[in-house]
């Protein structure tokens, strides 16, 4: 290989190499069909698992403050200062995103991101030896560091092995993990409230931190050991299974990972068209997952429940995840990936439908149905992983858009808590009005990107000339070539 080719191998893709010097034996298109099957449930074992588990301990440490607040945690704060330990979580994660999406693409990603994991897993125990405000930002503040890695990573590695439809059903899959960790939370919680702190040196919430971050510590070296970075370094598959995976994913047209950091991605994902609709639409529907990643515990208990029935009736919201989410993506990989934009609409109904029950009644019961309402209104945030997936290429690209998303989720999440002021307890009525008119601020919104979408792909489509003369100077293989969907005259949006 001369020089030349071994620099614009390291411009394209990892897998792009590997691509061009192997074949697939011809075989019957069913065969084929049947292997992929095979391999896939040992992708599914093997990496969906650990996606899952990762997602699932990131949000159940992230959220033990909720259930602290009525374990003790508050009894040395004030004010609003529980509303601030929330609040620089999501601080953390804005001034931490570009870090951890640069280390991404420099470093092996699976190794760092279960050097993250350990990390978060210590700080979740050091929770233990702080009692005041101060030493609870600081760690607080430390978690979100560790922790902002968490989705762009599901993220990334979820578009190195599934093609698009398969992303839809598998981002639902972990993502759906914020809702189990939601129902094992509120079982822990309620278990915990039970330990006689009087037997011990530790209060019953410092013995939930310290349980959860020595299961997180050990995971972490698990998915050291186990999650291999990309496909074509994954041992638990031979040469010709990686040379079907990568097949699979070649209608992706966004391959596997780059580790040449490209400034000129980074330049385009500015001025890309879809960029800061996207942007905004995420920082607003994520006010309402802060606010309710914080608070669902203290405004349950607000409509007359003890502490330990607040936990229990916590529950439920979980289960409202699950099913928002699971509906939304595998609806959505039904269409094969199309009317995202009214999938996504549709979960905010019934969050609109949950604001103006709580505005206009007090009863208990009513109230906490539409608590559950409300949160399907928090699960859009799967919907905008899988459609920033679907619709960017290049492997910079990419990352930095992930980290952009996380970045607005961060700011949206920081100003839910925000909203919440200690001088309108129990009812949060401004809090509730600001939620219900964001939440309809979203709908036009999305259908603007909508519109954006299918305005660049009928350009494309009417460019028939210009297409096939792109193709003949790109050359086979272009998929694995690192090109952003800009780039890509073959790259058509979802919508």
């Amino acid at each position: 290989m001369s020089t030349k080719d071994a620099k614009l191998n390291k411009e394209y893709d990892e897998a792009y190499e590997f691509i061009c010097h192997k074949e697939i034996d011809s075989a019957d298109e069913t065969i084929v069909s049947d292997e992929l099957s095979v391999i896939y449930r040992k992708i599914d074992l093997r990496i969906l698992s650990i996606l899952c588990g990762i997602y699932f301990l990131q949000f159940l440490d992230k959220t033990l403050l909720n259930y602290a607040a009525v374990m003790g945690i508050k009894k040395n704060l004030v004010g609003n200062q529980f509303s601030d330990l929330a609040t620089i979580l999501y601080v953390s994660y804005i001034v931490f995103e570009p870090v951890s999406a640069y280390l991404f693409q420099v470093l092996p990603p699976a190794k760092f991101f279960a050097a993250c994991i350990i990390c978060w897993g210590i700080v979740v125990v050091m929770h233990i030896f702080c009692q005041t405000y101060a030493s609870l930002m600081v760690i607080r503040m430390l978690l979100g560091c560790f922790e902002a890695c968490v989705a762009p990573g599901c993220i990334m590695i979820t578009g190195m092995w599934w093609n698009k439809k398969q992303q839809l059903r598998r981002m639902g899959l972990w993502s759906i993990q914020a809702g189990t960790s939601t129902i094992f939370g509120g079982l822990l919680s309620f278990a915990f409230q039970h330990v006689d702190s009087t037997k011990t040196s530790l209060a019953s919430w410092q013995i939930f931190f310290l349980l959860m971050g020595l299961i997180t510590i050990l995971y972490g070296v698990y998915v050291m050991i186990e999650l291999p970075n990309n496909p074509t370094s994954a041992k638990f598959l031979n040469d010709r299974e990686k040379m079907l995976v990568l097949e699979n994913i070649r209608e992706n047209q966004t391959g596997t990972e780059n580790k040449v950091f490209k400034k000129e991605q980074i330049k385009e994902l500015c001025i890309d068209p879809h960029t800061w609709p996207m942007f905004f639409l995420t920082v607003i529907s994520m006010v309402a997952t802060g606010a309710i990643i914080t608070f669902s515990v203290t405004i349950i208990s607000s409509f007359g429940f003890t502490a330990k029935q607040s936990a229990l009736v916590q529950m439920p919201v979980g289960l409202s995840t699950i099913l928002s989410i699971v509906g939304a993506t595998y609806l959505c990989a039904y269409f094969n990936g199309n009317y995202r934009t009214y999938i996504f609409i549709s979960l905010l109904v019934p969050a609109i439908i949950g604001y103006i029950v709580l505005l206009t009644t007090y009863n208990r019961i009513g109230n906490l149905l539409a608590i559950y309402l409300i949160n399907t209104g928090t699960c859009v945030i799967t919907m905008i992983y899988s459609w920033n997936g679907a619709n960017t290429a290049g492997h910079t690209k990419r990352l930095a858009r992930n980290c952009l998303t996380m970045i607005a989720f961060a700011i949206g999440a920081l100003i839910g808590p925000q909203l919440f002021k200690a001088e309108d307890y129990p009812h949060y009525i401004p809090a509730k009005i600001t939620l219900l008119v964001l939440t309809i601020v979203c709908i036009p919104l999305s259908l603007f990107v909508r519109y954006l979408s299918i305005k660049i792909n009928r350009q494309r489509d009417l460019d028939v000339e210009g297409n096939e003369k792109w193709l003949k100077e790109v050359g086979d293989n272009y998929q694995f070539k690192d090109l952003t969907d800009i780039e890509n005259k073959m790259f058509r949006y979802s919508y």
